[in-house]
């Protein structure tokens, strides 16, 4: 449903772009500079008629491209540690580059859950947090402002062995 309203929008916003661009004479226009699709608020804005939910829709796309292109980037690169280590390997940094990239433009929040297998609670989230922080200290060194990104650091809580030594990134709710 919304992508046909989305797709229903874009195509309004094209014929009031060509309409715009012709002349009173009937003559076309657009050579001088086209129709202007970039205001904010698109057709609503043109035809005085701002659509509130319009506007909410737009955000869900944006959290839905930011989250497809996280996903993606973990797919194709998962953010994984060292065991008994924080630092991040040149893959994840790379990983964290791509996920940056999703995040400009935007004020999606993330949520950052790392993990660490060690049996002792308290060395295990002493890890955890320090994962977590490399991982958002790399994203500010990225440009994505620290307050966007939502640590989460688990600990031995919810992944033992292998499993603790990957990282999960997803928008936050």
């Amino acid at each position: 449903m919304r992508r046909t309203i989305v797709q229903t929008a874009a195509g309004v916003a094209i014929v009031a772009g060509l309409v715009t661009g012709c002349g009173s004479d009937g003559t076309n226009n657009t050579a001088s500079s086209g129709p202007d699709l970039s205001s904010s608020g698109g057709v609503a804005a043109s035809s005085g008629a701002a659509d509130p939910s319009s506007q909410g829709q737009s955000a869900g796309g944006t959290t839905q491209q930011v989250t497809a292109s996280i996903e993606q980037a973990l797919q194709q690169s998962p953010i994984t540690f060292e065991p008994e280590k924080a630092d991040l390997t040149a893959q994840a940094t790379q990983t964290l580059g791509e996920i940056a990239k999703a995040l400009q433009g935007n004020a999606v929040k993330i949520s950052v859950a790392t993990h660490a297998g060690y049996p002792d609670t308290e060395k295990a989230k002493t890890l955890s947090e320090k994962r977590a922080e490399a991982i958002t200290s790399a994203l500010e060194g990225l440009g994505v402002a620290k307050d966007r990104v939502a640590q989460d650091a688990t600990g031995n809580e919810k992944a033992q062995g292998d499993q603790a030594l990957n990282t999960q990134i997803s928008v936050a709710q």
